[in-house]
């Protein structure tokens, strides 16, 4: 029983990790398409969301599978219940790279404002970076890893102030930018969501190794 136990173990391990690369490159492609404004693109990373949302179904249904026929004791238990918690967070994470693709979409090539791409190329950076990381850190089971991660959610939030300052100034300065100046906002938005639901993904992987629920945000 204890080595059919290991085995689930080790492919739900697996079956999440692949989750996370898959979602990392649903975030690169979302703003390699912002950036360029590619349609073709965007509409890759809209189509591959179902295949995302399959991923967290299929881990749902065979950890809770593990859980009812297998009787796993406490470390196991932890163990699938953070794959149950963060395969959902993963899955957000998805819902808002779908949302940066669309809303690069709606802004007009004519009024783009160069700071704030900058800026918002410099922040999905650093929240794609912050993706990986926890990913690395799920697989090889750091948890001091993980909480470095979640501490340095504070930048993506210093981003999101300084986006919303500059395009807050550009609408106040020319009204026809109103409707890029508040795509950009929700570009920022959804990106600063990332690296809270990466920052959840490092709670679950604290939880794994001390049993408490631990808030890092």
């Amino acid at each position: 029983m204890r080595k059919i136990l290991e085995r689930q173990l080790k492919n739900l391990h697996q079956d999440f990790a692949n989750m996370g690369f898959d979602v990392a490159s649903a975030i690169q492609n979302a703003i390699d398409a912002f950036e360029s404004n590619d349609k073709e693109l965007a509409q890759k990373v809209i189509g591959n969301d179902q295949n995302i949302n399959e991923q967290e179904i299929y881990l749902e249904r065979k950890a809770a599978q593990v859980i009812a026929l297998q009787q796993p004791v406490a470390s196991d238990l932890r163990i699938l219940i953070t794959i149950l918690k963060a395969s959902s967070d993963l899955e957000r994470i998805g819902d808002h790279a779908v949302s940066v693709a669309r809303a690069g979409l709606r802004i007009k090539e004519e009024k783009k404002n160069a700071l704030i791409e900058e800026a918002i190329s410099d922040m999905s950076k650093h929240a794609y970076e912050m993706l990986e990381q926890i990913i690395h850190a799920y697989v090889e089971n750091d948890e001091q890893l993980a909480r470095d991660v979640a501490l340095s959610d504070r930048k993506t939030d210093e981003y999101l102030k300084k986006i919303r300052k500059e395009a807050f100034r550009s609408m106040q300065n020319d009204p026809d930018f109103i409707g890029s100046g508040t795509e950009y906002i929700v570009v920022a938005s959804h990106i600063e969501r990332i690296g809270d639901y990466v920052t959840n993904v490092a709670e679950w992987i604290v939880y794994t190794n001390t049993g408490r629920i631990t808030e890092l945000g």
